[in-house]
């Protein structure tokens, strides 16, 4: 009996703990709403000291983005790893993700794959992704593009655009599945319908080369447009090319030269070559070959594609019909999404 009133005495005297806890919650959520960080920062303070773990992954989150305080990517990984102690899933994949990158802490891809799984095991999509990214690339783990494949699908089959564009990707190239251009389409329609933007210039060049749907330059600009409209630097690559062959439209120097130089000032090599180019007089029927190559390289799709799959950053340019020159983008480890 004593036993007894000693568990009841615990439970009473956890209630109210939990409501004030549950209530200190409820206004930091509502302070961040209205963007007032620095309240946020003051109510979540003293939860997370008290070793409240949402307390302390969202205490997490302001200091690493300098929201509510000064930028602190080390109180940041602090703060993740209490909580990710505590089984808390998104700090879990926060804290992953600052060891593979050396935010706030030692780099160290090993543990941050291991928090990864930890997060994805609980069901966490952005965790499944970039698990599935670090087994696609052999870093912290042993290379295994099947099993990437398997945790992308896990991901995509939730809603998660990012795992479904890469799912897509890998069906399109034959990573760690048979290689289905069906599958792919159906995978990039997905998440361009969500607004990736690299899904959306990836399902552009579908229509562009007539691969797997009837081909539509149409279709293709208006995808090319919604990727090249989020500074997306290959659609805006693509859309110069339309403009500058006149794929579905008349010519239009002004609106390619203006389309490549959003790509160059995102860092696209291949626009400001273009530019170059036009500068010359040089237009893109002068300079492709006879064949439909592209007079740089002269390789067809399939071989300049596998180029693409380092990463994002430098997509590899992949020759599509009628000498046009358009660009995919890759599948590689992107910056880890850390919600």
């Amino acid at each position: 009996m004593r036993a007894l009133l000693l568990c009841l005495c615990v439970l009473l005297h956890a209630v109210p703990a939990f409501a004030s806890a549950s209530a200190g919650l409820s206004e930091a959520a509502a302070a961040m709403e209205r963007q007032d960080y620095a309240a946020a920062h003051a109510t979540l303070t003293p939860l997370a000291e008290s070793g409240n773990a949402e307390a302390q992954y969202v205490l997490g989150r302001l200091y690493a983005a300098g929201q509510g305080c000064r930028k602190d990517e080390g109180k940041a990984a602090a703060l993740f790893r209490q909580a990710a102690r505590q089984g808390e899933p998104s700090a879990q994949n926060s804290l992953g993700a600052f060891l593979l990158e050396g935010r706030g802490v030692g780099k160290n891809a090993a543990e941050a794959a291991e928090w990864f799984r930890k997060a994805a095991d609980q069901g966490l999509a952005a965790a499944e992704y970039n698990l599935a990214l670090l087994y696609a690339e052999g870093r912290g783990v042993a290379k295994n593009p099947q099993t990437a494949f398997t945790w992308q699908q896990r991901a995509a089959n939730q809603g998660y655009a990012p795992s479904q564009y890469v799912l897509g990707w890998m069906h399109l190239h034959g990573k760690g599945v048979q290689r289905s251009e069906t599958k792919a389409l159906h995978w990039f329609q997905q998440a361009a319908g969500q607004g990736e933007p690299r899904a959306q210039n990836e399902l552009g060049s579908f229509y562009a080369q007539g691969l797997a749907v009837p081909q539509d330059y149409a279709k293709a600009a208006d995808l090319y447009r919604k990727a090249a409209d989020q500074g997306y630097a290959p659609a805006q690559y693509n859309l110069g090319v339309l403009h500058e062959e006149g794929f579905g439209r008349s010519r239009n120097m002004e609106e390619a030269r203006r389309w490549y130089r959003k790509a160059a000032d995102g860092g696209d090599k291949d626009a400001r070559g273009a530019l170059d180019l036009l500068d010359k007089g040089k237009t893109g029927a002068a300079r492709a070959g006879k064949d439909g190559k592209d007079g740089k390289d002269g390789k067809d799709t399939k071989k300049s594609a596998k180029k693409s799959a380092k990463k994002q950053a430098d997509p590899g340019k992949v020759q599509q019909k009628k000498k046009a020159r358009k660009k995919q983008g890759g599948d590689g480890v992107q910056t880890p999404s850390a919600p």
